[in-house]
Order: C-alpha cells, then structure tokens, then sequence
C-alpha cells in the first residue's frame, strides 16, 4: 500500500518539473522548415533579424550549399534572435540586435549590420 502511494505522488509531482531553458531552443534543417515554422521564426524576431536570415540564407544558396546542410536554431532563451550554421563545419552565424554576427571560439564579429 505505501508502494503506490509513492508512485502516485511522483506521478502528480512530474509535471511540475522544471524544463530547462536549452530543452526550448529549436534547432532544424533548413530543409525541414515549413511554413508554419517560417512564419513562427518570422513573428518572434524583429525585421532587422528577418532581413539578416534572409541575407545569410541568399549567401549560402549563392555558395550552393544544400539546405540540408544548413541549420537554423530559434527559439533559443540564450540567443537574442535567430542562429544559422552549416553541418559539419566551423561556421555559425546569428542575426541578433540587426546585426550579422559571425561566431568563433565563443565569440563574434559583426559581418553586417541592417
């Protein structure tokens, strides 16, 4: 009788486990990036943001790299914006505060700003 008591309350007391700020951010090839997830990214940054991904992503196709090499991380509690990387290699990018901000060794140069 004590046994399920114990389950019960680990039951009840589970969701109300706090969710870590990382297990939100969302990052997706760019290739599995609908519309709905288009217009989620688009809402939830500023224009200034918006136009720089747009920039970034015109580079990559202009590069020709494959969209499934290419991933974009929002919804991230420690980036003030919208993250871009390619698989496999050292390049990673954020469009934060309007400004194109290429990434190494933890920390960033402004590319471009908008």
């Amino acid at each position: 009788m004590m046994k399920l008591h114990l389950i019960r309350i680990f039951i009840l007391a589970l969701p109300a486990l706090p969710v870590s700020a990382a297990a939100r951010a969302d990052t997706l090839q760019l290739s599995k990036i609908d519309r709905k997830i288009e217009s989620h990214i688009r809402r939830g940054n500023t224009k200034k943001n918006v136009q720089c991904l747009a920039f970034i992503l015109k580079d990559f196709q202009e590069r020709k790299i494959h969209k499934s090499d290419i991933y974009v991380t929002f919804d991230d509690p420690n980036i003030d914006g919208i993250g871009i990387g390619i698989a496999e290699t050292d390049e990673n990018y954020t469009c934060e505060a309007g400004e194109l901000r290429a990434w190494e060794a933890n920390e960033y140069q402004v590319a471009k700003t908008f």
